[in-house]
């Protein structure tokens, strides 16, 4: 049967004649991280177990500990176990697996090395490394690789047949084959099927926390998350010192409306990779968590009515420099995308005039950015952010038609911006440019109805329709990243409605937008007017203590 497998892997893997040399293992071995000193293994309850094909135990642990690490959540780590293994053992074909899968998505720093591992992985099935589970793996990245997500799953459904006694088997066709929720927040049925698949492992190894983690990642989107937040909760207290479950945390804190809860989570999670960086000497640019961390603790802060606090984590955040040479790493990509954007962002939702006038000067400046177009597509966000600012800024300060022009100027940023999507795939930057692209699209229509609420009277009328598209367009948060745009667009709705004194349609907008957005400071702080207004007094009242609740914690 290893035979078989491997024939198909040969042929559908290799379009030459002949199959490449195979490179020397170095190889698969960044610079970087040859230089660093042995990881710890993984501060994880229930990690992997696996008979591995290696020339000896302490090979065979740190491939375990990279695939951990792998299903928990942090890629990066995982790497550096996989190079521990090969260190010791050139030619375990796992842990060449273990390399290409850690750095399949990752950033172009790395794609020499995984390039690497592709090409090792192919010459030593052909030599005849490895069992036939562990050529059932190698099939399903090849299957990845070649096919795409939903034929990888296919391969390793088939595997966990034949091999129901691991785990991970079960759990790659679960995440491969996952749909997801559709855009009414309603799990479609290839979501609904994997999650079962994943809950089955967990009932059949409740000591393996990683599945947990799967789980609760794989659902990161769907509407409520709240009744998982015990899992949740559990996964931080089985392993308080691994980041990546603390940030799951702190994600499903935030969107339950538990933002104390949530800035700390992510604190938590912040703090302990802040020690990792401490013990491997690496920094910012390294460690992409960190600032994704960083990033949602501020704002969880401004969910909360703590603008000042939020504020200076994101000003500390955006001031992480991030050199040319290094713009194309994970971490720098992280910090360009999200960290350097935050502290304006965060004013924009606060929307004062003194704050959008902050916010103009603490985007990212041409000087700043000098370099960085070659590398990076980040700086269209930068330019989206400037204009959005500049146009509300112009509304506020009565001048309609500076704000009809930026509003026009945004609407044709956003049309050049869609034509650069297949050069964002090409260098790896695919979500960051889907969720900028999606935040686009909200602003598009925030801003158009702000600016017909700017104008004439006669014009006002549109401002619904638009305010209704924002909102619309305006998604839950990503991939366990908070939202790009910070502003819910049920304020906007419930501030127009409330112009028009129509306040039971308000206070519905802002009762809407409280399912997305639980416990938010800015819609809460319109209910209790609103519902004042709509003669719903006992509303009001409930508004008024939970924003005296967020105040105090």
């Amino acid at each position: 049967m290893r035979f078989a497998w491997m024939a198909c892997l040969m042929v559908g893997a290799v379009v030459a004649e002949e199959v490449p040399a195979m490179p020397e293992v170095a190889a698969l071995i960044a610079p970087q991280v040859a230089a660093l000193p042995d990881p710890a293994p993984p501060a994880v309850k229930g990690g992997v177990k696996m008979t591995i094909t290696a020339l000896n135990r302490e090979v065979q642990q740190a491939v375990c500990d990279g695939l951990t690490c792998l299903h928990a959540g942090w890629d990066f780590e995982a790497y550096r176990h996989f190079v521990k293994a090969l260190e010791g053992d050139p030619d375990c074909l796992m842990a060449h697996w273990g390399v290409g899968l850690a750095l399949l998505h990752g950033s172009d720093d790395f794609s020499e090395e995984r390039e690497a591992a592709l090409n090792r992985i192919l010459g030593l099935v052909d030599r005849g490394v490895g069992t036939d589970l562990e050529h059932r793996y190698v099939f399903g990245l090849t299957k990845l690789i070649q096919e795409g997500a939903r034929e990888a799953s296919a391969v390793f459904a088939s595997a966990a047949e034949e091999y129901p006694n691991d785990p991970q088997l079960g759990l790659l066709q679960a995440l491969l084959g996952r749909g997801g929720y559709d855009i009414m927040g309603d799990v479609t049925p290839d979501q609904e099927r994997s999650e079962a698949v994943v809950r089955e492992l967990i009932v059949k190894h409740p000591e393996l926390s990683y599945l947990r983690y799967a789980l609760l990642a794989m659902r990161a989107e769907a509407p409520d998350l709240e009744k998982d937040l015990e899992m949740a909760r559990g996964l931080t207290m089985e392993s308080p010192e691994f980041p990546p479950y603390f940030h799951l945390l702190g994600h499903f804190e935030w969107r339950s409306g538990h933002h104390q809860e949530a800035q700390q989570a992510f604190g938590w999670a912040a703090d302990a990779y802040s020690e990792w960086m401490e013990s491997t000497g690496l920094g910012a640019l390294d460690c992409p968590g960190w600032t994704k961390a960083e990033s949602y603790r501020a704002v969880a802060l401004a969910s909360k009515g703590d603008y000042e606090t939020a504020l200076a984590a994101a000003k500390a955040l955006a001031g992480v420099k991030v050199p040319v040479d290094r713009a194309t790493s994970d971490g720098a990509r992280m910090l360009l995308w999200e960290g350097k954007t935050l502290p304006a962002r965060i004013l924009m939702r606060r929307g004062r005039q003194e704050d959008l006038e902050e916010a103009r000067k603490l985007l990212p400046s041409v000087e700043e950015t000098k370099g960085l177009r070659d590398h990076t597509l980040a700086v269209w966000s930068f330019q989206a952010f400037s204009t959005a600012v500049g146009a509300q800024l112009a509304m506020q300060q009565g001048d309609q038609e500076a704000a009809g022009v930026l509003v026009q100027d945004f609407t044709r940023l956003g049309s050049t911006f869609v034509e650069t999507r297949q050069v964002a795939a090409a260098r790896g930057e695919q979500s960051h440019w889907i969720r900028c692209f999606h935040a686009m699209e909200e602003m598009s229509g925030e801003l158009t109805g702000l600016l017909a609420m700017s104008g004439p009277e006669g014009s006002r009328g549109s401002a619904y329709n638009w305010f209704l598209s924002a909102r619309d367009h305006q998604r839950r948060a990503s991939v366990m990243m908070p939202p790009m745009v910070l502003t819910p667009m049920g304020v906007r709705l419930s501030d127009y409605l409330s112009s028009e004194e129509k306040w039971d349609k308000a206070l519905e907008a802002l009762e809407t937008g409280l399912t997305s957005y639980p416990n938010d400071v800015e819609l809460l702080q319109r209910l209790v007017t609103v519902a004042e207004k709509a003669d719903q007094p006992e509303r009001s009242a409930e508004a008024q203590a939970i924003l005296k609740g967020l105040a105090g914690s």
